[in-house]
């Protein structure tokens, strides 16, 4: 092929007409030489002519042999079906807008899962060579707990391995008030920009020198969402000085757009781990044993197992003892700046993809059932095409050109379905949340081209599921009989349609029963007693222990407190293990140290003996035991003024978060108090041992009663608190621990009711069509059964009979598959949490879901039905 055949098929591409006018021009040059010819040979004008176009054959035929030898034949027929495509929408345009807007709503339902999980694993972040980027995880193998490593070690693996060309120690997840405003702080190691190799866009960045551990520098630097949301991108904020928890810090730099370190979700700004004190006062002199995570770049060219393996055995060497050497397991972890679990990931979405698709799938099952009806209505139209010579596979190609514009415009109103549905659950999210959980920060997940493929993807996928039955049925089709008017035998459609009505209310089914059962959930876990006062007390953590005489005087000065006492762990924090030995053996139970007033504050009875007096304290060997723990001991006794020995458990002793252990003593029971409940959704229970403390006992808490509104209260006292530790912890009602028992389960409500809702319009819309289309096509056979006597009502029970068997089949299967799903999510390991909060095999909500799917088939059916049993008989016989 020279430079002339391309340049003749690039002109073909680009400029088509004059190319078939000069193609036509050249056939009739060569018909007319032929005829010139035969005249020449004595033959008559008008026989030559005729002659020569008999000797050339059909003139199409020769314009597609030009055209295929061109190699632009199938342009020319994609062009051709696109424009014949546009014409047949053009004419039925409500269809058109029904498959769009169809397809549309499962598309954009699927991608708002994508897009969320595009941003959890798929994103990396704009950092160099971040495939070369692994984190240290090291599990302890008895437990399951990660004990992390710490700042000496981290200094220690910099300077004697060479596995990673440089390291990074940070410590994420840590809340810090900005004058006033809660903000996300990261504190990392100085070289931390270093080894990501990020510059800052305005400023610098940390330097070594900022993390100097006898003396760093006061110095952030911000991410470009903190400039944004509390600087309002103020290009002049480099050099100013803001309070960071009370104390002077030095904005030194913004990073720039997009990044967000190696976390799933940014901080608000960076600062020098030296800092951790002003930060976390509790870990104020723990500063070599407080844990930190540490993330390397590997050595180029050392394999991961090389690496790992060498890691373990510097990991051994460095533990104290030989019991530790074995227990620690250590592994290196992808960072990417995603998850670090990936296939945990997959197999958390993965379901959610299944009840996601769903919609997509009976979108698809809609459509599919209209283009069947639309196929029946066009067979005198394909019966012509097929008559003149176009063969089935043409005809299949045009059928799918159409469906394939439909599904790709229905894939940009998916990707606007998705940016609505997801600004919209944000939004209410963050509006319903309660505001005493912390500095919530949910962003909208951002689309970029994966999403974008992703909905292209889907869209293709969902043409070939819902557009090549109906085109192969469509052309299955005896053109004579089609001319006629006939509907051939074997191309109605009934099994493909009834298998696609079944599979609509099978998916109704299925989320409708899903969103009644957490509604029913929702409505339990609302009216379910955790066994504490929790209307009007509030949760008050202390960690800056110089400061806590201060604020435990601004607490009982406080005019909206009425009583208040101590609690070690927080309230809502699990307690403590512990070993209590009555003789007869040891028996595990979970324990807390709590002051006199706890009893009183929260409202739990002592039903026998007594509570604490203030003078009990942690060096009294006394304790309070709930009626469950009394019961286990001492079945057939009292349990006040037993003794039993209680010894703390192993790793409690080891004490890992710097709190004081439990003592190991014969301890004398002075009380019974009822048992707790507890919250289930947040899985706090309370302790079935209570030891006895007070309020100014460093690592306490402290829980309160307050007058009136307990939302005003805890407004009141944390204006009084945050002036006298601007780092103060968390003061937290006790409505939004029980508010959050409900939260979670009315998101999945509303996500399910949402999606059940989708779903059941879909079906009785489908429904409805498919009725409709029945009772037109067969008005004629209606009219027969009329006039040979059948009744109306007899008309109705035929009618209905059509679409009685899919929709029992899709009844049934919606309700099977939910309790399979079920029995499986039961017996698995949290199997017996998932049934305190979820009943998942509810009868109520099953019949009911059922009831309502049977309804909405009922109410689809109504209106064609009774159309049906009204047609007149002799209007029905005079058609065709």
């Amino acid at each position: 092929m020279n430079l002339r055949d391309w340049r003749l098929r690039l002109r073909a591409l680009v400029r088509p007409r004059p190319v078939e006018r000069d193609l036509h021009d050249e056939l009739a040059f060569h018909i007319e030489c032929e005829t010139k010819k035969l005249i020449d040979e004595g033959m008559e004008p008008a026989r030559a002519r005729h002659t020569a176009r008999a000797r050339f054959g059909s003139l199409s035929v020769a314009a597609d042999q030009c055209r295929d030898e061109r190699g632009t034949a199938f342009v020319d027929d994609t062009s051709r079906d696109l424009l014949y495509a546009l014409r047949a929408f053009r004419r039925a345009p409500l269809t058109a807008i029904t498959i769009v807007g169809t397809l549309a709503i499962g598309l954009g339902v699927v991608a708002v899962l994508f897009t969320i999980l595009n941003v959890f694993l798929f994103r990396a972040d704009a950092v160099p060579g971040i495939s070369e980027m692994y984190g240290i995880e090291r599990v302890r193998q008895t437990d399951g707990n990660r004990p992390l490593l710490t700042r000496p070690r981290f200094d220690a693996l910099r300077r004697d391995t060479r596995i990673f060309t440089d390291a990074y120690a940070a410590l994420p997840d840590v809340d810090a008030r900005v004058e006033g405003q809660m903000m996300a702080v990261t504190l990392v190691s100085g070289n931390f920009f270093q080894v990501l190799r990020v510059t800052s866009v305005l400023g610098r960045a940390l330097a070594p020198s900022d993390d100097e551990r006898s003396g760093g520098n006061r110095v952030v630097v911000l991410s470009h969402k903190g400039w944004e949301r509390r600087f309002n991108s103020d290009p002049k904020v480099i050099g100013r000085t803001v309070l960071v928890g009370g104390a002077p810090f030095e904005i030194v730099g913004v990073m720039p757009a997009g990044f967000r370190g190696l976390e799933v979700n940014g901080p608000d700004f960076w600062t020098p781990l030296s800092q951790r004190a002003q930060f976390r006062p509790e870990d104020a002199g723990r500063q070599d044993t407080a844990g930190v995570d540490v993330v390397g770049r590997l050595e180029p060219g050392l394999s991961v197992g090389s690496a790992r393996a060498q890691l373990s055995a510097w990991d051994a060497n460095q533990q104290g003892s030989a019991a530790d050497r074995r227990a620690i397991n250590i592994d290196l972890v992808p960072r990417r700046g995603t998850l670090p679990q990936p296939m945990e990931a997959v197999a958390v979405f993965a379901p959610l993809f299944v009840v996601f698709g769903l919609i997509l799938l009976i979108g698809c099952a809609n459509v599919a059932n209209l283009l069947l009806a639309r196929g029946v209505a066009r067979h005198r139209e394909i019966g012509i095409r097929l008559s003149l010579g176009a063969s089935r596979r043409r005809i299949v190609r045009q059928l799918m050109t159409e469906s394939v514009l439909l599904a790709l415009a229905a894939a940009g109103g998916g990707y606007l379905v998705s940016r609505i549905a997801l600004e919209g659950s944000v939004y209410w999210v963050t509006r319903t949340m309660p505001v005493d959980l912390g500095n919530v920060d949910l962003n909208v997940p951002a689309a970029d081209w994966r999403v974008a493929l992703f909905l292209v993807v889907a869209a293709v996928a969902a043409t070939a599921l819902f557009a090549l039955l109906p085109a192969l049925q469509a052309t299955r089709i005896e053109p004579v009989r089609t001319l006629r008017g006939e509907l051939v035998q074997g191309v109605r459609p009934g099994r493909a349609r009834n298998a696609l009505i079944g599979v609509q209310v099978f998916a109704s089914a299925l989320l409708l029963i899903c969103a009644a059962i957490f509604l029913r959930s929702a409505i339990a876990s609302s009216r379910f007693d955790p066994g504490l006062r929790i209307t009007d007390t509030l949760v008050i953590e202390i960690i800056n222990e110089p400061k806590r005489t201060a604020m435990l005087q601004s607490i009982a000065s406080d005019a909206t407190i009425s009583a208040y006492a101590a609690v070690r762990p927080n309230l809502l924090s699990q307690p403590r293990d512990a070993f209590e030995d009555t003789g007869a053996g040891k028996t595990a139970v979970a324990y807390k140290f709590v002051s006199g007033g706890y009893f009183d504050v929260l409202g739990i009875p002592i039903v026998r003996g007594r509570s604490f007096t203030p003078a009990e304290r942690e060096d009294h060997p006394v304790v309070i035991v709930s009626e469950s723990v009394a019961r286990a001991l001492w079945p057939s006794g009292q349990a006040v003024g037993e003794t039993f020995r209680l010894e703390p458990a192993l790793d409690a002793a080891a004490a890992p978060d710097g709190n004081p252990p439990l003592p190991s003593h014969l301890v004398t029971v002075v009380g019974v108090s009822r048992d707790v409940a507890g919250f289930r959704f947040s899985d706090v229970k309370d302790a079935g041992v209570f030891v006895p403390t007070a309020v100014d006992v460093p690592k306490t808490s402290v829980v309160a009663r307050v007058n009136g509104d307990s939302g005003l209260a805890r407004q009141t006292l944390l204006d009084h608190l945050t002036r006298i530790d601007p780092n103060m912890g968390m003061i937290v009602t006790m409505l939004t621990v029980a508010r959050l028992e409900t939260f979670f389960l009315e998101i999945a409500f509303w996500a399910a009711l949402i999606l059940g809702g989708l779903a059941m319009l879909l079906t009785v819309s489908g429904l409805f069509g498919v009725l409709s289309y029945l009772v037109e096509q067969r008005t004629r056979e209606i009219g027969v059964r009329m006039a040979l006597g059948a009744s109306s009502r007899q008309i109705t029970r035929f009618m209905l009979s059509q679409t009685a068997r899919p929709v029992i089949c899709g009844l049934v299967g919606g309700a099977g598959l939910a309790a399979t799903l079920a029995t499986v999510l039961l017996a698995t390991p949290f199997g017996a949490f998932i049934s305190q909060i979820v009943h998942v095999t509810d009868p109520v909500a099953y019949a009911a879901s059922l009831l309502v799917v049977v309804a909405a088939c009922l109410l689809a059916a109504w209106i064609p039905v009774t159309r049906a049993a009204r047609v007149d008989p002799m209007q029905a016989l005079r058609q065709d």
